[in-house]
């Protein structure tokens, strides 16, 4: 069974693959996603703080309820795809019938490419990525790209330690084993030695040849090519079984530290049980991405591929201001602290642009007579709040506020302003709706948008 499901979308338990709806196989996929929840790291880092898992919510006998992770979960052989909430045409859309894995994989890649937080070889496999059917594939794709580059760099050894019986002392010399064992029964010419070898066939390798052969049988063709290629290289690593334990134990070297993120993803398909390239009841698997780190960084990565084209600069978390320079207490006083941190930092043309990126639906202004209402309703007090403290911060006069638009939208030419009154200067609040979705018959039109309101932004003159 296959579901499809936007963000933030209920789903009743009846509703539910009938091997998941048993209070048990609930508990044991919460249990599955925890695991996952404690990886994520080998991706992204999403800012959240709670060793609490916060893909999915569970309501009890209700069901579940999706939150900010879009991506695929296949558990037990069933798969729920979530997909961003922005993919549907309006606020109350929720039709799924049109949504499809090859579209959001398509999205996906080219998010990435601009997101600076996101840790993937794409300068070397972005070509093979949009090749990617699935999200399963898409990973194998890059596991296979991170280890061939790894090889093709050199081999990684290690200084594994052996201890045995030598004929003449070498590494450490164990003289309680000498005086207690080998001298009572008449070996005095045999010495117990630990010492170091420089070992091609060690752990790492071990693990890496172990999970390329658990993929070999899953991957496309293309990736079985290379994965063969790799094995033969690894041919004289021995055939160990490994456990995602086994990776947890490894630690690297700054020298080697290009394979932290194939002792990580190694872990990952470790602990996500695979069979074959079908889904059947045995599998599970889970890749789940948030969406608003996904925005973020495509809007300001993308922004930088404009800026830098006039001469412009943009700065992705800038954080070297503090809402507070000092606390005074008994006559002491200590240095800054609550620092702030701007999503988008832009200079250009002699000004600086504070831009905070929400990813939040919010209802299309051009044409709407109801837009007060709108920016009322939709906008969050909160936000507002924090754009404004930039402002008397940084001492600037505009701010911005940046929303997604839904699929199929045009464009929008112009954009409400919201003034906050002060004696110390006016604070204009830009509310600006930026495309954000790829559509796979026309993807250069939304290149094309995306770049002309950022021009609009900027007052870029053609």
């Amino acid at each position: 069974m296959m579901l499809d499901r936007y963000e933030y979308s209920k789903i009743a338990n009846t509703k539910l693959p009938s091997s998941w709806q048993s209070q048990a196989a609930l508990d044991e996929l919460a249990d599955f996603l925890q695991e996952n929840w404690e990886q994520r790291s080998v991706f992204y880092e999403d800012g959240e703080v709670t060793s609490q898992q916060q893909f999915i919510d569970f309501t009890g006998k209700q069901g579940i309820r999706t939150k900010k992770y879009i991506g695929t979960i296949v558990f037990k052989g069933e798969q729920l795809n979530i997909y961003p909430k922005v993919f549907s045409t309006e606020i109350d859309d929720h039709d799924t019938d049109e949504l499809t894995q090859k579209h959001l994989l398509k999205n996906l890649v080219k998010w990435i490419e601009y997101c600076n937080k996101l840790e993937y070889p794409f300068i070397n496999i972005s070509s093979e990525l949009n090749d990617s059917e699935d999200l399963k594939e898409l990973f194998i794709t890059l596991y296979v790209g991170y280890v061939r580059n790894a090889i093709e760099r050199g081999f990684y050894y290690q200084y594994v330690d052996e201890t045995e019986d030598c004929t003449s002392i070498k590494g450490k010399f164990d003289l309680k084993d000498y005086l207690m064992n080998k001298i009572p029964n008449g070996q005095a010419d045999k010495f117990r030695c630990t010492y170091s070898n420089f070992e091609f066939d060690n752990k790492v390798n071990r693990i890496i040849k172990y999970t390329c052969k658990l993929l070999l049988n899953i991957a496309s063709k293309r990736d079985q090519k290379t994965l063969r290629t790799i094995l033969t290289r690894l041919n004289e690593i021995s055939d160990v079984p490994c456990t995602p334990n086994d990776c947890s134990h490894i630690r690297l070297s700054k020298m080697h530290s290009h394979y932290d993120i194939i002792i990580s993803m190694s872990k990952m398909f470790l602990l996500n049980k695979m069979s074959n390239y079908s889904i059947d009841t045995n599998e599970s698997f889970c890749f789940l991405f948030p969406t608003e780190l996904l925005f973020e960084g495509f809007i300001g990565g993308f922004m930088k591929e404009v800026l830098r084209s006039v001469g412009g600069k943009v700065h992705l978390q800038e954080s070297r201001m503090s809402l507070v320079e000092k606390i005074i207490y008994k006559g002491e006083t200590s240095g800054a602290t609550f620092t702030m941190r701007h999503d988008i930092l832009a200079e250009f043309n002699g000004k600086v642009f504070v831009l905070d990126t929400k990813y939040k639906e919010i209802t299309r202004f051009e044409d709407n007579p109801d837009y007060k209402e709108t920016i009322s309703n939709e906008a969050k007090q909160g936000d507002l709040y924090q754009v404004l403290e930039y402002a008397r911060k940084r001492d600037i006069a505009d701010v911005y506020l940046l929303y997604p638009m839904y699929r199929y939208e045009e464009k929008e030419d112009d954009f409400p302003v919201a003034v906050s009154e002060s004696p110390s200067g006016d604070i204009n609040v830009h509310f600006i709706r930026m495309p954000f979705i790829f559509e796979q018959e026309n993807e250069e039109k939304t290149r094309q948008q995306l770049t002309e309101v950022i021009k609009m932004v900027f007052d870029i003159k053609d």
